[in-house]
């Protein structure tokens, strides 16, 4: 029983398998060194659940295998960030109030705050873009290349590309009308 999961998709997840599954493993194996302390087989678990996600979102059985490629890089990084102790500073002790300064300094969450309202400002601008670009943008922002944008929309490359430039062009725009135009005044 598939309990809401969209029809199909687990046949669309054996198909994807079939076509990448052994170049999935080599990934994962390749990515996995011994002293990094990674389990492959936990690795390429995790890469199945988010093609099986990927697959529920976007409703396209051929995701290219350069996609394939990104998402277990990123199940690596992701399980090497869970896996990395957390790094702390010892307080000073009594006397060296000198270094109390470098705790309490200002910019980190200044800068933090900042760059989130970028991110909202960047996101704002991206919806706002024509629907037609809005998507080319996305996944050009994500690193797909025009081709595996026209493969993933369902269009032709050359159709994606002009899409894709228009749309980041139009973004560029938009962003230094918005006063983000790349530099930084700190």
């Amino acid at each position: 029983m598939s309990g809401g999961r969209p029809p199909g998709l687990d046949a669309q997840l054996a198909g994807l398998l079939a076509r990448h599954g052994a170049r999935l493993r080599v990934l994962v194996a390749q990515h996995c060194s011994a002293n990094q302390g990674l389990d492959p087989d936990d690795i390429e678990q995790e890469v199945r659940i988010r093609l099986w996600k990927a697959l529920e979102r976007e409703n396209n059985p051929a995701l290219p295998a350069s996609y394939i490629q990104r998402v277990v890089v990123t199940t690596v990084i992701d399980a090497l960030r869970r896996s990395k102790p957390e790094q702390t500073t010892a307080l000073p002790e009594e006397g060296q109030e000198a270094g109390i300064e470098a705790l309490l300094d200002p910019v980190g969450p200044v800068r933090s705050a900042r760059d989130g309202q970028h991110m909202d400002m960047v996101r704002a601008a991206i919806e706002a873009l024509p629907g037609r670009r809005r998507q080319p943008v996305r996944l050009a922002l994500q690193g797909f290349t025009p081709e595996e944008i026209g493969e993933l929309l369902d269009m032709t490359a050359t159709m994606a590309k002009n899409l894709m430039y228009r749309g980041l062009y139009e973004l560029r725009d938009r962003l230094r009308a918005a006063g983000l135009d790349g530099s930084d005044d700190d």
